[in-house]
């Protein structure tokens, strides 16, 4: 197939398909007491990664060193909507569908195997990967050879439609995630959607 004709959705993995946001604030709550929900959220304005990262080395963060073991437990226990699980299977038989992610690939991976919907997504790309969001995405496109204007990025951060923008692919912010719509917003996303039921046609809409 010509690169001209490949398109590709690229979906964000917590926050957008499963909402492991309750979970993961407790998580960094408990070695952070005073970390507020608006201070989590801030976190995603940029690279989640990069900014806990920083926010540790200034030591106005401590890490929570058992996240990921805390995180697999948890996530085990949570299940995908209806409506997005029936989204995923209708999209991956129209879209090469992929995810990048700051959680471990083989979490994600063993996660999808679980819900039945691994053979639904071609490269799942987390953190062990690379922190860097536009790394990833461009690298999937290198090895799918899909053009950027055939590829749109569904994430629930400021901070991932920023990295979007840098490798000019387009963007949905879902608003059931992280963010709400006036801080999606001011990535300029193609669009913004606060019903996953509105999911699939929106995506259609962008890559037509």
């Amino acid at each position: 197939m010509d690169s001209q004709d490949k398109k590709m959705v690229v979906f964000d993995f917590d926050g957008v398909i499963v909402n492991t946001l309750p979970f993961c604030f407790i998580f960094y709550k408990k070695y952070n007491p005073d970390l507020t929900w608006e201070k989590y959220q801030e976190f995603s304005n940029g690279n989640f990664v990069d900014s806990v990262k920083e926010a540790i080395e200034n030591g106005s963060h401590t890490d929570p060193k058992d996240f990921f073991e805390n995180y697999q437990e948890k996530i085990s226990e949570t299940e995908i909507i209806d409506v997005l699980f029936e989204t995923i299977i209708s999209l991956s038989q129209e879209y090469y569908l992929a995810i990048v992610s700051s959680t471990p690939s083989k979490i994600i991976k063993n996660y999808l195997t679980k819900k039945n919907l691994d053979k639904c997504f071609l490269d799942v790309l987390g953190s062990d990967i690379h922190s860097d969001k536009t790394i990833k995405i461009n690298s999937l496109l290198s090895k799918y050879n899909v053009l950027p204007k055939n590829t749109v990025f569904i994430t629930d951060s400021l901070g991932d439609i920023l990295e979007g923008n840098e490798c000019k692919v387009h963007s949905i912010g879902v608003t059931w995630g992280i963010h709400q719509r006036e801080n999606l917003s001011k990535g300029s996303p193609d669009s913004i959607i606060d019903d996953p039921r509105d999911l699939y046609i929106e995506i259609q809409n962008v890559l037509k």
